[in-house]
C-alpha cells in the first residue's frame, strides 16, 4: 500500500486511535507503545492520540468486573493514571511530553465547550507535547458504550481539523465478512458510494475488552470522511505500525474522503449526537435545502420533540432524511405561524 506514504507524509494534523485490545490486551500481543511513539515523533505532523484502556487497566489492577455503570466509572478512575503512565514511559525516549485530555460526550453538544477543547489541544501542540485523548468515563452520565472511542477519534479529528485519521485495530482493516470465516476477503479501499452498503450493526467487537468493534470504526470513518478527512484502518499489532504503513509493509483499508473539506462550524454541527427534535418538510422545501437554501416555515408540514431555538433538529422530506441543523426558533413558534426561518442555511448540514 505504497499510496499511503504521500497521505501520511502530507498530513499536517494526524489523529491516531488505539483500542483497549491493543493497549491492555487480556492475553496475546497488543501494540508496541514505544514503537508507535517513535513513529509519531518521527513525523512532521502534529500528532494526537486517542487512547482507550482505562477501564481494562483498572480491571486488571483490581480484579473487579465492570458489572454496572458505577463500577465501570470506578475502574476508569483507577485505570486512567496507569494509562497515562504507559504513554509517558512510551514517549520517554523520544523526549516528547504527553498531555492528558479527558473529554465528555457533551463537549460536542455545547459550542463554547467545543471551542475551549480545540483551544486546549492547540496549546498542547504549541508546547511540543502529544495530547492523549480519552473519554472522561469516570463522570459520564451515560453508559460507556454510548461514547465509544472510535467516534471520539472522529470527533477529535473534526475538532482539530485533522487531515488524516488512523484507527489502529487488532485486525488489518475491513473484510467482506468476519475475518475468522473461511474465504473472508480483505477490503483495501472503500469508496464514498459503497460506504452506505455496510451493515455496521452486525459488526461487533470480538476482543471482549473494549466497547467498539469494526462496526464502530466504519461509522467513525463515515463521519470523518464526510468532512474530507482521510481515514485508514490498520493493525496496531506491530513494532512500528505507522512505519509499516509508510513503507508499504502492512495491509490496511483506506476510506475515500469527500473532496471538499467541511468548514469548522459544519464539522461541529455534524459531530453532535443528540437530536432534540424533528421536522417534516414537503418536497419543495427538501429540494430547496439540497440547493443550499435555508429551511423556511412555509415548507414545514410537522414538527415534534418540543425543541427550542439552538437545538439540533433532524429534517425529513417525503423520501426520508434530508439534513440536520440548529433551530432558529422554537417548535411553539413554528406551530403558532410566527416563524419565518426554521433553520438557517449556515446552520444546516445535508445528509449523505
Amino acid at each position: 500500500m505504497s499510496g499511503l506514504r504521500p497521505i501520511l507524509e502530507s498530513s499536517r494534523r494526524l489523529v491516531v486511535k488505539l483500542g483497549s485490545s491493543l493497549v491492555a490486551p487480556p492475553s496475546g500481543r497488543g501494540a508496541s507503545l514505544p514503537g508507535l511513539a517513535r513513529d509519531l515523533a518521527a513525523l512532521d505532523a502534529e500528532a494526537t492520540l486517542v487512547s482507550s484502556g482505562a477501564v481494562a487497566l483498572g480491571r486488571g489492577r483490581t480484579g473487579r468486573s465492570a458489572s454496572d455503570l458505577p463500577a465501570r466509572q470506578a475502574l476508569s478512575a483507577i485505570g486512567q493514571p496507569r494509562l497515562m503512565r504507559l504513554w509517558q514511559d512510551a514517549f520517554a525516549e523520544t523526549g516528547r511530553e504527553v498531555a492528558q485530555i479527558l473529554l465528555t460526550p457533551d463537549v460536542t453538544e455545547d459550542r463554547a465547550r467545543y471551542l475551549n477543547a480545540r483551544a486546549a489541544l492547540r496549546a498542547v501542540h504549541a508546547m511540543g507535547a502529544i495530547p492523549i485523548v480519552n473519554e472522561n468515563d469516570a463522570v459520564a452520565t451515560e453508559e460507556l458504550r454510548s461514547g465509544d472511542n472510535d467516534r471520539l477519534a472522529a470527533q477529535t479529528a473534526g475538532l482539530i481539523g485533522a487531515d488524516t485519521l488512523v484507527l489502529l485495530s487488532d485486525v488489518d482493516g475491513l473484510y467482506d465478512r468476519d475475518p475468522s470465516e473461511a474465504g473472508a476477503a480483505h477490503v483495501p479501499f472503500v469508496s464514498r458510494e459503497s460506504l452506505g452498503g455496510y451493515d455496521t450493526a452486525r459488526m461487533v467487537s470480538r476482543s471482549g475488552v473494549g466497547t467498539g468493534g469494526m462496526g464502530s470504526k466504519v461509522r467513525a470513518a463515515a463521519l470523518a470522511s464526510g468532512w474530507g478527512v482521510r481515514v485508514v484502518i490498520a493493525s496496531g499489532r506491530s513494532d512500528s505500525p505507522i512505519g509499516d504503513l509508510l513503507r508499504g509493509d502492512a495491509r490496511c483499508t483506506v476510506f475515500e474522503a469527500r473532496d471538499e473539506r467541511a468548514p469548522a462550524r459544519r464539522r461541529w454541527l455534524s459531530s453532535r449526537a443528540h437530536m432534540a427534535g424533528r421536522v417534516h418538510v414537503d418536497a419543495g422545501a427538501a429540494a430547496a435545502l439540497r440547493r443550499g437554501a435555508s429551511l423556511l416555515a412555509v415548507g414545514v408540514r410537522d414538527a415534534t420533540g418540543g425543541f427550542e431555538a439552538g437545538d439540533l433538529l433532524r429534517i425529513e422530506g417525503p423520501d426520508g432524511p434530508v439534513a440536520f441543523g440548529l433551530a432558529s426558533c422554537s417548535e411553539e413558534t413554528v406551530r403558532s405561524g410566527e416563524a419565518k426561518i426554521v433553520v438557517h442555511r449556515d446552520d444546516l448540514v445535508l445528509e449523505g
